[in-house]
């Protein structure tokens, strides 16, 4: 132990206790994942004839991204069409000779309307359409939903096969984070709880999100797995990137003191209070903990109203004289 003299050397900073709620502070690492993200694929094999997008380009709704070559196919939906207006004609032709030029169609008889159709060619014409229109429409990849392009991989002149994903559409403003919790840590979270990440890539800027789901089964390593929204515009973040994520909860009735007033003395754990100049140690009893603060038990040694030691208490002994350089609100 010090002597009280020898410990008048030292100024110590102390600070009082605040009557403030406790955060508990869970940290998880996370993934961060697109909320809206397709894959696209073209439905048939064919040379790419052209590409309107690169990786990282902003699209929109129904925006053409590629086309593969399909002047044969475009030929057919041309040819198509023509067969389609003569059928029409024909049609015309054979209510004509039933007698029934005048009539308009929503007036006819549905089975001679029918029968009128059949023999004109009316439905086999505008069934080669639908069907050359579809197979020249696989020859067109669209973006499904305003995002961004990501994964494209081929060039213009490449062979495209429609078992490989030709790029992904990534909506940017709607990412969620996921990540694990113990199984043990089950009680510390609750859908609609807040939280903030923070990505390694700049840790000095933070995020908020909401927690909108928890998987209700553990998994054979004992974790469970959690999912919360990011509530942001202009993330700047992508799918797939590592993020750190912090979940706090709020604990009442307890006594909260920084880090640096909490000391071991055989191996028993301490808290130096300032009495009249005069350090008082106080066995405590530490419930939680977080970046900054211990939370202890309420109702032991330590009072609201008591000023703590916070700084060169690592070798001070009890009833020593101190010299008190600052106070602190901590």
């Amino acid at each position: 132990s010090r002597s009280s003299a020898a410990s008048d050397v030292y100024k110590r900073q102390t600070a009082t206790i605040q009557n403030n709620p406790f955060q508990i502070q869970l940290m998880a690492n996370g993934i961060v994942e697109a909320v809206q993200k397709s894959e696209l694929r073209f439905k048939t094999n064919e040379q790419l004839a052209s590409l309107h997008v690169k990786n990282g380009d902003e699209v929109i709704n129904g925006q053409r991204i590629a086309s593969l070559e399909n002047n044969l196919l475009a030929n057919r939906v041309e040819k198509a069409t023509i067969d389609l207006e003569k059928a029409k004609n024909k049609f015309t032709e054979e209510k004509i000779n039933y007698g029934l030029g005048k009539v308009s169609e929503k007036d006819m008889k549905p089975t001679v309307l029918k029968s009128l159709r059949i023999k004109s060619g009316y439905f086999e014409a505008k069934n080669a359409l639908v069907n050359a229109q579809l197979l020249y429409n696989q020859t067109i990849l669209k973006a499904p939903f305003t995002g961004v392009i990501a994964n494209v991989k081929v060039k213009e002149g490449f062979y495209v096969s429609a078992s490989e994903v030709f790029c992904t559409v990534i909506n940017p403003n709607k990412l969620e984070v996921v990540f694990s919790i113990l199984e043990s840590e089950y009680s510390f979270v609750n859908k609609g709880q807040k939280i903030t990440l923070q990505s390694f890539s700049n840790l000095d800027a933070t995020l908020n999100g909401v927690i909108t789901q928890i998987n209700p089964v553990v998994d054979e390593n004992g974790l469970i797995e959690i999912k919360a929204g990011i509530q942001a515009k202009n993330l700047n973040l992508f799918d797939g990137m590592h993020v750190k994520v912090l979940v706090n909860k709020q604990v009442k009735n307890v006594i909260v003191v920084p880090k640096e007033a909490l000391v071991l003395r055989s191996n028993k754990k301490v808290v130096f209070t300032l009495e009249n100049g005069v350090a008082k140690w106080n066995y405590v009893t530490e419930l939680h903990e977080n970046s900054t603060h211990y939370a202890i038990k309420k109702g032991e040694n330590l009072k609201r109203t008591d000023t703590i030691i916070v700084s060169g208490n690592m070798n001070l002994s009890h009833d020593a004289k101190v010299n008190v350089a600052s106070v602190s609100e901590k």
